[in-house]
């Protein structure tokens, strides 16, 4: 039985999507090939049928959309086989042979990218020719191409599934202050939100015009700064202590904006007066009156410009002598038609394709379990989880232009990519403009360890090098302030969303965040990802290795428990003997570990509570990039813990004189007496309290008095010999 989830808005046909066909008895039709007038398609049903696959048949567009209108008609996914979702390691026989495989189809397939090569006559022929170009059974070619196309275009179609059940055996089982009062003599329009929230009646004075320029001249004596981040400043300062209670009105909202930017930046250039050095801290935006529009996308999540961006602050130790472990990079994902910002990673690894899988991961995954972890306070609420986009659009780098990137984005997970050609970065000049905020918004927090400007000359590399003795402690902390921007920006009205007037006749915010939401729920006839996010999920997980015994999985010294009835059995089956095992694992939340597998649900392993504790607030690259200094306490701390040892060995420990009298052996209530009295006098001593001479006296003369061993040992020996004598005695009386 196929596993269908529906699209809930009216997707446009994209290659990978499915419709469904009625509902008691439904059928389901896979698009294989979209062109402007016809679509291609072909019939699908379980994965054990993909062996008796038909070729892709012509449909006119017009008789798809009459199809797809029908009441019982629906258009989906179809979640793959779990065999499908689980890819080979690299330099493995079974990396090797999908290679293989996909090496012998990839030229049909680029072939049949076009229309007229789809016709009957055409399609077969060409398969008869790479059939005997490549020394290859035509029917066993055929078949792997049609089974390309059955499960949906992925290169991942081609490995193997898991063989059935043998004829006459049995199924598998399955496992289940007072108010100011103010006339109303304030000049000038009234703000968009006097309807609302009445008129703004606030009139600046002298001393508020002086605050306001005190307020910018001590922004930027701690860096560079903007008017825009000034005057908020401003607000929740120097206003908030002169005017309290229009500014909690304010707050509340109550009232308008009292001061607004246009009004700060107005009276800050008419009155403010700089030095040199706080001049040359001053920045302004650049104006650009040539906005073309020329960056579109059809809706949201659809295109996401995807970049990577140096870091500007340090990530240093925490200990007497600092140890700078680099700066981090940060990625970020960005839908190009709401502006909606849908992923953000740093990492202090080099740029890879396994740092861009994470940003992907963290797409349309729970933000609240991931980050909370790390002490952020986000919630999906305020972060909304995003969904996998159709297109990316990258630059021309090295981790976005690689092989690797290729072969899983576009050959696996089915998504296309739009490379820029060279020395053309405002083709994804909103990725870029969100990189510029970003940095400006960091500089301007005044955070230690964070620098604003590339350090090309000697004052920029005088204040890299002033960032480079403070410090972020923690990963935790960039991402803290790297997720409160990112909110921010998700949230805050955009001019180009103000120009989309499908927004305004719904009566939705120009924000991102609203745009972004309201988007999926309303728009239709968006490209979408060909694939279910339970199967991108699974596809996106890093591997590594970790180990088993005693059914306890450790991964990086930390023991996993079992999560789930596929997990409990492996453990097990586990024994003593610590044995390797590939394991696929979201390294931004490492609390959780799954075991593929190909026949049903992978085993799922989790954190122990005490392991979790170890490295809450850490990600596992911060941990790594600390595993140097870890070594080196260690050592530090065996090393100084040795020396005590070997020299308390050597010193002369005071002698303690118990008398020259031996102790007696008491009897029970006697020894339990001597006890209490002996814990008595200790707990004085600890307390620094001196027993009187007359109670230890006393003391003293409640023991007993100690006997005479000689004389005892005496006795003891004379009750010995009798007791020799006598048996001598018993033996001479027995007769031989």
């Amino acid at each position: 039985m196929l596993e269908f989830q529906v699209v809930a808005d009216n997707p446009a046909p994209t290659p990978g999507l499915v419709l469904r066909v009625g509902q008691d008895s439904s059928r389901y039709l896979r698009l294989t090939h979209v062109f402007d007038d016809c679509v291609y398609a072909m019939w699908i049903d379980t994965p054990e049928k993909a062996r008796y696959a038909r070729r892709p048949k012509v449909i006119p567009l017009a008789e798809l959309k009459s199809l797809g209108s029908l009441p019982s008609s629906a258009w989906g996914r179809v979640v793959l086989p779990p065999a499908l979702t689980n890819p080979p390691a690299a330099d493995t026989d079974r990396s090797s042979q999908l290679d293989a495989a996909w090496h012998l189809i990839s030229p049909l397939v680029k072939a049949f990218e076009r229309k007229a090569n789809l016709s009957r006559q055409t399609f077969t022929a060409l398969i008869r020719k790479h059939a005997s170009e490549t020394a290859t059974n035509q029917t066993t070619l055929l078949r792997t191409l049609l089974r390309y196309y059955y499960f949906g275009g992925t290169r991942l179609a081609l490995l193997s599934l898991p063989p059935g059940i043998k004829p006459g055996h049995a199924p598998y089982e399955r496992k289940p202050t007072e108010p100011q009062e103010y006339q109303p003599k304030r000049r000038g329009r009234q703000a968009g939100l006097s309807i609302e929230l009445g008129h703004n009646d606030f009139v600046v004075s002298s001393a508020d015009i002086e605050d306001m320029v005190a307020s910018f001249q001590q922004l930027l004596r701690k860096g560079p700064a903007f008017k825009t981040t000034a005057h908020e400043d401003y607000l929740a300062g120097l206003f908030r202590v002169r005017h309290p209670s229009i500014y909690a009105e304010y707050i509340k909202g109550g009232r308008p904006e009292p001061v607004t930017a246009r009004q700060f930046r107005y009276y800050v250039d008419g009155h403010l007066r700089l030095t040199d050095d706080l001049a040359r801290n001053m920045r302004t935006h650049r104006h650009n009156p040539g906005y073309l529009g020329s960056v579109r996308a059809a809706g949201p999540g659809e295109v996401y410009e995807i970049d990577a961006t140096g870091g500007r602050l340090h990530l240093v130790s925490s200990d007497d002598q600092p140890v700078n472990v680099g700066k981090p990079t940060i990625y970020l994902l960005i839908d190009r038609w709401s502006r909606f910002v849908v992923s953000a990673y740093i990492s202090l690894r080099s740029p890879s394709y396994e740092e861009v899988r994470h940003v992907l991961l963290i797409a349309f995954t729970s933000r609240e379990a991931r980050f909370n972890r790390l002490g952020v306070n986000i919630t999906d609420t305020r972060w909304p989880i995003g969904r996998m986009p159709a297109v990316i659009c990258p630059d021309r780098g090295a981790d976005f232009m690689s092989d690797s990137m290729e072969q899983s984005v576009v050959l696996d997970l089915g998504i296309d990519l739009t490379p820029l050609p060279p020395l053309c970065p405002d083709g994804k000049a909103i990725v870029e403009r969100l990189i510029r905020e970003i940095k400006r918004r960091m500089a301007a927090s005044g955070r230690k360890g964070v620098y604003a400007d590339r350090p090309l000359d000697p004052r920029t590399k005088k204040a890299a090098r002033r960032a480079e003795a403070a410090a972020v402690h923690t990963l935790a902390d960039a991402y803290r302030l790297l997720i409160d921007i990112i909110v921010d920006h998700n949230n805050r009205p955009h001019s180009t969303l103000r120009r989309k007037r499908i927004l305004t006749q719904a009566g939705v915010e120009p924000t991102p965040n609203n745009a972004y939401l309201w988007g999926l729920r309303n728009m239709t006839g968006l490209r979408s990802a060909p694939l279910c996010e339970e199967d991108y999920q699974r596809l996106l997980l890093s591997t590594d290795k970790g180990s088993i015994s005693n059914g306890i999985l450790r991964y990086k010294s930390r023991p996993y428990v079992p999560d789930n009835e596929q997990a409990a059995e492996l453990s097990r089956q586990s024994t003593g003997r610590a044995k390797s095992i590939d394991i696929r694992l979201d390294k931004t939340y490492p609390t959780e570990i799954f075991i593929p597998s190909n026949q049903g649900e992978w085993a799922k392993f989790s954190m122990t509570p005490g392991a979790a504790s170890e490295i809450a607030g850490l990600s596992l690259d911060e941990e790594e990039s600390f595993a140097g200094r870890t070594s080196r306490l260690w050592a530090r701390a065996d090393h100084d813990g040795r020396v005590a040892r070997v020299v308390a060995k050597n010193e002369k420990r005071p002698t303690i004189h118990n008398g020259s009298r031996p102790a007696v052996k008491l009897p029970k209530a006697e020894q339990l007496e001597a006890r209490n009295q002996e814990t008595t006098r200790m707990k004085e001593q600890l307390l620094g309290n001196t027993i009187p001479q007359s109670q230890d006296r006393k003391l003293e003369a409640q023991q007993p008095s100690t006997p005479d061993w000689a004389s005892l040992e005496e006795d003891e020996r004379l009750r010995s010999l009798e007791l020799i004598r006598k048996h001598r005695n018993r033996n001479k009386r027995e007769p031989d």
